[in-house]
Order: C-alpha cells, then sequence, then structure tokens
C-alpha cells in the first residue's frame, strides 16, 4: 500500500445534500489491505478479488467520483468528491489492487512453474497420458486455482506469468479436452517411434489396430479381439511394449489366462520375444498363490472343482439324498418337476400360431408318463394326474361312432382309465366387458368364434352319448388353479392314489428332467457364490420375476441344496470360495500386489468373483491398469459363472477417474480377421448383432469369396448320416490334400458313430469332430455344423437359457436364446472358406430359419432349395412334402401333429401346390402353370372340383375343415 497516497476519501456536506436526494447514497471510501470498504447508509466490503479491474475516475453534476467495477457485472460508484482526492485514491487503490494479485499469484509461483513443465510435457508426451497418471497434477492444478482469485483481471500479471497462468488454468477448465489432445499426439508420435517394433515382434507385422492397442495405456483398456482377429499376437506385444519403453519391469506384469496352457503359451513367446519373463497365470492359480502368501498354507481343494461332470453328479446325489428325503422338500420337488420344469407360455405369449408351436415343440413337453402333449397346461395336468396315481389316456379315440361329424376325428385331451370320465382342456381365457359381463376370449391369433363353436360340439357330443366332460381351462392356470379346480372336479369320480416319490424320481431319471434340473442349478450355484449374493437378494428379485410361483419354487429347493452343498464341502473349498477368498485377502492389504499392469485375456468369461479378484489387485496401486482381451460375441461360458455384463460395462467397473468423472476407460477394436472369407465374416457379425446388447464392431474380412459361403443341408428324420456323407463328398470333390473338416456338434453325443469310416472314404480331408464350446479358439478350412433342429438338445438349446438365472444376474439378458446365439456365432466362424449347417427338415432350428428368410445372409439351401416357399394358411409356417402310404405326395404343415393342415398337390402334375402369384388375383397357379380359382372363405385354399347328391360342384381342397365352394355354373360366370 502507497503510504503517501490517500487512503480514505469523502466528499463534502454541500456536494453530499446535493446528490443523496439522487440516489448516490455513498459518502466515502477506505482502502484496507484486501480491498475497499465503501462508506455510506451500510458500508459495505468490496475485496479486491470481487473487482473486475482497478477503480476508475467519474464525472456527475460537475463533481468527480469513483467507480469500482465489480465481476458479478455490478458496480459502485462514490459520487460527489474532489478531483484531485479521487485520482489519488484511485492510484493508491490500483497499486493495491495490483499488488494483491501480485502477492498471490507469487505465493503459488513455484507450483505454477512445475505445473508448467508437466503442461509443457503434455505437448509432446512421453507416456501415454492416463487419467491415474494426470489426476494427481489436475488436482494440484485445483488447488492452485482454488488460492487464487477466480478471475485476475487483464494487464495486471507481466505477460511471462500471465501466459504460464493461462497454460497452467487451461488444464483446471478444459481437463478433458487437454488430455484428449496430449493422448492423440502420443498416439501419432508413439506408432511412428515404434514402427520397427510392431514390424518385428511376432512373426507378421502387427496392424494398425493391433498397434493402437498396444500404445493405448488408460487406466482400463477393453481390447475388442473378434474371431481371428490376433488377440494373443496383441497381448504378447503389449508385455513386450511395456518392457520395453521401460514403463514396467517384467515382475511388475501380470498376464492372466483361464486355462494353463494359455498362459503358457503366452508367457513362452513374450519370453521369446523380449526376452523376459512375467508371471502367466490362470485366475485359480493366482488365488492359490495368494491365499498360500497369507495363510502360509493352502485348503485342500474339492475334487469337483475342476471336473464339470463331477460337480454335477455331486448336486445331483444331494438332491435326491438329501433334499428329497425330507417329505415336504420332496413333495416340493416333484411339484417342481410336473409344473415349473418349462418356463410356462402360452399361446397368448405369441404374435402367430406358428411361433407358439415352434416353442412347444422345442422344449419337447414330455410327460412323467412319457406323452408328448400340445401345451404347458396339458403337460401339468398330465403330470398332476400321473403323480396322485390318476391312470389316464392321452387324446383317445372317443369311444362312440359320430357319423354326424363332419370334422376329423373326435379325440378328447383325457380319458380317465378306470372312470370312463374325459378331460377337455379349453384355451380360453375371461375378460370383462364394459357393462360388467364376463366374456371368453382366446389367443389373438385364434378364430375366437370357430373355437367356441368347437367346444360347444364338443359338449354336445358328450350330452347326446350320455359320456362324463369334465372341463378345465386357461383362465383357471392365470388364476393359479389350474390343478386345485381339477382336483375339485374329479373328485366325485376318481380316488387319489399319489405314488410314491422313489418312483417318480426314477421316472425323472429315465426321462433325463433330472440331469437337465441339475445342471441348471450347477450353473446358478456357482453364479451365486461368484456374485456373493444372498438368498434374501434372489428373493426380492424373485417378486420382480415374470414366472414368481416358478421362481419362488425354484428357490425353495436351491436353499436348502446350497446348504447341503456347503456342508458336504467341510474344510475344502471350490474355485468359487478360492477366488473370492483371495479377493478379501488383496481388499484388505492382507497381500500386498507385485503388479501394476493386469493383462487378462479371454475377458468375455470373467465371473464376478474373478473381477473382484482384479478391482482390488488395481486398487492398490494409483497407477496400476487393467488391460483386457475379449470378444464379448463369443462369451458363451455362462454355466461356468461367466457373466456378459462385466464386459458390456467395461468402464463402471473397471474403469479409472478424472476430473470429477467415473468409469474412464478406451475401447480398441480389432476389427480384422485373419480367418474367414466377407460371405462368412460378415453374415456372421449381422447375425450375432441381432441382439442389441452386444457390443457393435467393425470386421474387415481376410479375403473376399465370389459366391456365398453359407450352406444349409437339410435332413429327414434318420438322414442325417446321409447328409453328412453327402456334404464330405461335395467338399472332397472340390478340395485338395490335407483340406481340413471340423464337424460341430452342440452336444457331445452328436459325434458321429462312422467318423472312422468316414475318415477313411476321404483321404483328403483331415476331419475332426468337437463340441461348440470346446471349438472357440481353432479353425477350419470347412465347418459342418451337425443337427441344427429346434427341440429340447437342438441348436439352440432349450436347457440353456433358463430365466431362473436372471434371479442371481445383476443384468439380465432379455433377448431369446442370447448365449446359444453367440454360440452358433463361435460354430460359424471357426471356418476359413465354407459352413454348411446340417438342419432337421421337420424342425428346423430357429437360427437356420432367420439365415435363410433373410436375404442379407446370402445363405444357399443344398438339396431341396425353396422349402419355405409354401406357407401353412392356418399358422403360417412351412408346409413340407410327404409321401403317402400308397406313394402320391401331399403337403403338410412342418407343426404335425399341432397344427395338422394338410393339403394335396396339384391334380394336373401331382407334385407341387397352386398359389397366389398376385396379390389380388383370384387364381392360384401352379408351377407346372395349371390354374385353379381361389377359395372365397379361406387363404391358400383352391377350388376343385366335387360330386354332391345334386351333381357337381366347386369346394375348398380343404373340406370338411373349410366349407368355401360355388356352383360350376358361378364360377363360369365369373370367368364370363
Amino acid at each position: 500500500m502507497n503510504a503517501s497516497a490517500p487512503q480514505l476519501v469523502k466528499r463534502s456536506r454541500l456536494s453530499g445534500a446535493l446528490l443523496r436526494p439522487l440516489g448516490h447514497p455513498f459518502w466515502g471510501a477506505e482502502q484496507t489491505i484486501s480491498g475497499v470498504t465503501v462508506l455510506g447508509g451500510k458500508p459495505r466490503q468490496v475485496a479486491f478479488s470481487d473487482m473486475l479491474g482497478p477503480a476508475e475516475l467519474t464525472k456527475a453534476l460537475g463533481f468527480s467520483g469513483i467507480r469500482l467495477p465489480l465481476k458479478d457485472g455490478t458496480e459502485i460508484t462514490i459520487a460527489g468528491l474532489n478531483e484531485n482526492d479521487a485520482l489519488g485514491f484511485i492510484s493508491s487503490v490500483s497499486n493495491g489492487f495490483r499488488k494483491y494479485f501480485l502477492d498471490r499469484f507469487a505465493a503459488v509461483e513455484e507450483e505454477l512453474r512445475a505445473l508448467g513443465e508437466v503442461v509443457q510435457r503434455l505437448e509432446q508426451p512421453r507416456r501415454y497420458p492416463s487419467a491415474c497418471l494426470l489426476c494427481p497434477f489436475v488436482e494440484r492444478v485445483r488447488k492452485v486455482a482454488a488460492a487464487l482469485p477466480g478471475t485476475i483481471p487483464e494487464g495486471v500479471l507481466p505477460t511471462g506469468q500471465q501466459v504460464l497462468l493461462d497454460r497452467v488454468l487451461a488444464l483446471h477448465t478444459e481437463p478433458e479436452r487437454n488430455r484428449e489432445a496430449a493422448v492423440e499426439r502420443f498416439i501419432a508420435t508413439e506408432l511412428e517411434e515404434m514402427e520397427p517394433f510392431f514390424d518385428q515382434i511376432e512373426s507378421n507385422p502387427l496392424t494398425p489396430e493391433q498397434r493402437l492397442a498396444v500404445v493405448t495405456d488408460e487406466d482400463a483398456t477393453l481390447v475388442l479381439a473378434g474371431a481371428g482377429s490376433g488377440k494373443t499376437s496383441v497381448i504378447v506385444a503389449k508385455a513386450a511394449y511395456l518392457i520395453e519403453r521401460g514403463i514396467r519391469q517384467p515382475e511388475e506384469i501380470l498376464l492372466m489366462a483361464f486355462g494353463k496352457d494359455a498362459a503358457d503359451e503366452m508367457a513362452s513367446r513374450i519370453k521369446e520375444r523380449s526376452g523376459a519373463s512375467v508371471d502367466a497365470l490362470t485366475f485359480h492359480a493366482l488365488g492359490y498363490g495368494i491365499i498360500r502368501d497369507v495363510e502360509g498354507g493352502t485348503p485342500a481343494l474339492a475334487a469337483h472343482a475342476s471336473d464339470d461332470a463331477q460337480f454335477r453328479a455331486l448336486l445331483r446325489d444331494i438332491l435326491i439324498n438329501d433334499v428329497a428325503k425330507n417329505s415336504k422338500l420332496g413333495k416340493l420337488i416333484l411339484e417342481w418337476f410336473s409344473a415349473f420344469y418349462w418356463p410356462y407360455k402360452s399361446e397368448w405369449d405369441f404374435e402367430t400360431k406358428g411361433q407358439y408351436y415352434q416353442y412347444v415343440e422345442s422344449h419337447e413337453l414330455r410327460t412323467l408318463k412319457g406323452d408328448v402333449v400340445n401345451s404347458f397346461e396339458e403337460w401339468e395336468i398330465a403330470n398332476w394326474l400321473y403323480l396322485n396315481g390318476v391312470a389316464y389316456e392321452y387324446e383317445p379315440l372317443y369311444e362312440h361312432r359320430l357319423p354326424k361329424n363332419d370334422r376329423k376325428a373326435y379325440t378328447p385331451d383325457f380319458r380317465l382309465t378306470e372312470s370312463g370320465v374325459y378331460i377337455e382342456h379349453f384355451g380360453v381365457r375371461k375378460s370383462r366387458g364394459a357393462d360388467g359381463s364376463t366374456r371368453l376370449t382366446t389367443a389373438p391369433h385364434v378364430d375366437r368364434e370357430k373355437y367356441l363353436e368347437d367346444m360347444s360340439w364338443k359338449r354336445g357330443a358328450h350330452k347326446e352319448y350320455g359320456t362324463t366332460l369334465i372341463e378345465t381351462f386357461s383362465y383357471e392356470k392365470v388364476e393359479g388353479r389350474l390343478t386345485e379346480a381339477l382336483r375339485e372336479k374329479i373328485a366325485p369320480y376318481v380316488e387319489l392314489k399319489p405314488i410314491p416319490p422313489d418312483q417318480a424320481l426314477t421316472a425323472l431319471t429315465e426321462l433325463g428332467q433330472v440331469d437337465t434340473f441339475t445342471q441348471t442349478l450347477a450353473t446358478f450355484l456357482r453364479h451365486f457364490k461368484s456374485s456373493g449374493t444372498s438368498i434374501e437378494q434372489c428373493h426380492q428379485r424373485s417378486e420382480k420375476a415374470a414366472d414368481v410361483p416358478r421362481s419362488n419354487a425354484f428357490l425353495k429347493i436351491f436353499e436348502p441344496l446350497f446348504a447341503a452343498y456347503q456342508e458336504r464341502l467341510g474344510e475344502r473349498i471350490d474355485f468359487e470360495d478360492m477366488i473370492i477368498r483371495a479377493a478379501e485377502h488383496v481388499e484388505a492389504g492382507r497381500y500386498q500386489s507385485p503388479y501394476r499392469h493386469l493383462l487378462v485375456d479371454e475377458f468375455q468369461d470373467i465371473s464376478e468373483g474373478r473381477a473382484r479378484l482384479l478391482r482390488a489387485l488395481k486398487a492398490q496401486h494409483d497407477d496400476a491398469r487393467i488391460f483386457a482381451v475379449g470378444d464379448d460375441w463369443q462369451s458363451i461360458y455362462r454355466f461356468t459363472g461367466s457373466d456378459i455384463h462385466l464386459m458390456r460395462n467395461f468402464g463402471e467397473e473397471f474403469g479409472g477417474s478424472f476430473a470429477g468423472t467415473d468409469g474412464v476407460h478406451r475401447t480398441v477394436d480389432l476389427g480384422r480377421t485373419f480367418r474367414s472369407v466377407d460371405k462368412i465374416a460378415l453374415p456372421a457379425r449381422r447375425f450375432v448383432l441381432q441382439n442389441p446388447s452386444q457390443i457393435e464392431k467393425k470386421v474387415v474380412t481376410a479375403s473376399t469369396a465370389l459366391s456365398p459361403a453359407i450352406n444349409v443341408a437339410y435332413y429327414t428324420r434318420g438322414q442325417d448320416e446321409g447328409a453328412l456323407t453327402d456334404t464330405l463328398g461335395r467338399i472332397a470333390q472340390s478340395s485338395g490334400n490335407k483340406t481340413s473338416v471340423l464337424l460341430l456338434g452342440r452336444y457331445h453325443h452328436l459325434r458321429p458313430k462312422s467318423l472312422k469310416q468316414l475318415t477313411a472314404n476321404h483321404p483328403n480331408l483331415s476331419i475332426r469332430f468337437m463340441t461348440a464350446h470346446a471349438s472357440k479358439g481353432l479353425e477350419a478350412d470347412h465347418v459342418i455344423i451337425l443337427r441344427a433342429a429346434s427341440d429340447r438338445m437342438g441348436f439352440p438349446s432349450e436347457i440353456v437359457d433358463d430365466p431362473l438365472l436372471d434371479l442371481v444376474l445383476p443384468k439380465p439378458e432379455k433377448f431369446d436364446h442370447a448365449e446359444e446365439r453367440r454360440l452358433f456365432y463361435v460354430a460359424l466362424t471357426r471356418a476359413r472358406k465354407s459352413v454348411t449347417i446340417l438342419a432337421d427338415r421337420e424342425k428346423t432350428s430357429v437360427f437356420v430359419r432367420e439365415l435363410i428368410d433373410e436375404p442379407a445372409y446370402e445363405t444357399i439351401e443344398i438339396g431341396e432349395p425353396g422349402i419355405a416357399e409354401h406357407r401353412c394358411g392356418s399358422c403360417g409356417d412351412r408346409m413340407l412334402a410327404r409321401t403317402s402310404k400308397q406313394g402320391r405326395t401331399y403337403y403338410s404343415c412342418e407343426h404335425r401333429k399341432l397344427c395338422g393342415e394338410t393339403l394335396p398337390t396339384c391334380s394336373t402334375c401331382n407334385r407341387d401346390l397352386p398359389l397366389k402369384r398376385k396379390p389380388l388375383t383370384e387364381v392360384l397357379t401352379c408351377s407346372c402353370g395349371s390354374e385353379f380359382p381361389a377359395c372365397p372363405e379361406c387363404d391358400g385354399g383352391w377350388l376343385v372340383e366335387r360330386k354332391g347328391r345334386y351333381g357337381k360342384f366347386l369346394s375348398c381342397v380343404r373340406y370338411p375343415d373349410c366349407k368355401g365352394k360355388r356352383t360350376i355354373r358361378e364360377e363360369s360366370e365369373k370367368r364370363g
């Protein structure tokens, strides 16, 4: 503060008397060390840091004054001053104002200059500017900014100091933009400098995408490595790069893999390429080592820990011998298999009859007695009858002849053997009209009037012939009382004699349902332990499930089974226990990790327990990084505990923090495939991305094919071996020596019995069989996918994607066959040159239907192209050509049992079906050229000549199901 300048200024009484009435209340000002005190009615403190600039001289009514501009856009004026006094005060305040800011700057100047050097280095960074490296500097800049006034007026600081301040504070005001710019500069320079390294580190030079992945070194980096994109080369090069650039010492790098062979191979290649040894471990070996280091020893590992078959056998034994022996739980288990074994769906859950029929057939609704029934509700009724000792026949021929029946032969749903009582289950629900009346309704795609007419006809037949009919309804299932209502209705006619639980379990075992349920229990148990979920949390999720009764029933079985499983473990541990215990040791600091770079292979297969261990290791060092390589399109091990949610939410789960933002991470898409031609790789990409939850990735193919490379070859029942033989013959004929062929099956039992003979028959082919799961990571010139059928153990399998897993997964997958779609993608992308899918002609897989129906896949049908051309007029699905016992060709719906639609062939060629070739035409034309009048009543039917009591007439080929007809004269007049 300048002592010679006035530090207090006041206006005279005269000027005050004149100016106060004009709105100038302030009569003076006093300078302080930190600002100005304005004197007046209410004295006001104005800090230098609140001022937009120095004080200024003003003029008003012949008097001088002082104006103090403020940062909030307002100003304070002290009017009526002597000009010399005002100028002297302004000079003093300006000096104080400038000194104030210079003092503030001087207090942090040393730190500013240090930070300036950091910012300078960001102009040409020598290391990747990851969030964890820059965060400490951004925090230091924040503290500097907090120590300085919010704004330093222009011109206060010397030019050099102002430039320094602006450069440093830019990292405070726009930290992410500055970091992004630094990242771009680093990558461009690093790729150029390291070009010789990237050219030589592997046997082939790395691709541009691989190089980008290697130099990217964010807190968490996710490398999307599609099928055949060279992910192993990326991991090897990453480790060698970290060592080459001095970023890490070898002992600070940990490579984690899911299999010991993969870990050993990568460690060997890193040693060969860089000359350094790094730790390459499986997650289990890592967990085991952590426990050993902390506890001085390791608990015994359960025998079933590494043997899935033994694990399932143990759970099966617990289910039957521990849980089922409890009378209450045993009853619940039987109820599970009789009512909840399959996720319940009715006709109301589907848009078309065909979709419903496909779902029913794919689940093979086989009852405990062994019958295959037509609906989930019939399945529940049949199982209830069986468990209660009520003998029955399914769909028997009605005991009386019905001479007036112009319908198909009448086969009621059930006939109780001892009492002769019939049961008909009607697929109707109740709806309430506006007037409060109750109305029976059918599924939207069912003809309500015709269905109610059929109900009335059946009731009339039983009434006419004096047979007893018990009726059950879909609305009783909706109300949760289907079997309870049945119990009440049959009570007058039968005595219930529940069969012993042992007998029921024996039947279930013979049907394979116990083993299937055990597999679901095994998958659920692994996720349950790995995720740390509690039974209570599962019950809470159950209340929000699509099928609450089924979810609750499962948990009531799982809880005692899990308790018995833990008791059987005793002092031993399984792999889930091992990973969780290791994570707890790391989290508690009992284990000090030497690792600062965590390289993870096959990241799509990670479980919540492994993710927890990773997060704990990363958290021990501020500068630790995760480099994860994987492909969510190939996540196919949910049954072992993998959780795809962890990869889809990679940033949220593993990312760092920077400038107030969490989840900071980078994603690099390798994109390029070195394996498949474009006609395989691009359709496979389209196929897997039908699930919108999959991460979208580009695919740059290895080469271009001149013709489609995905083929579908159909086979009929029992002819799958013949289709395989024909396919191998075609491949052998067009191939040279040492051509590899990979046969892929969804399950082990699909291994061809004649594989040795097939190999001998084609010496130029190298043929081997594998399951689709086991084939991951492998490749062949040609791939043949076996038995793409729509059934319980087809492809897709209907026993895998059980919604019960939603109770234990944090973010359930809602897309149908999500995991099976990824597995089919894996199967497709094993091939370099061609894929042939052997498809069940009558029970064609939904995946094959999709590949055929969508032209963009460019899939070729072999053997019988165009079988989807003819559509069923009843359900909308395919009409297939068949041969009668008399050798005549006819067509029937692919859902032969459920739909039953049949059509004769064209009467001219006796080979094909007439079709409407134009939308509005009233004529159906066969491929042979013959024309027939369209039926006026139904879609797809045509009129044929018949002879009645009054002579010849035209009626629909679907008669008696369709009553459409026309006189010959009417048709002649119509044609004119």
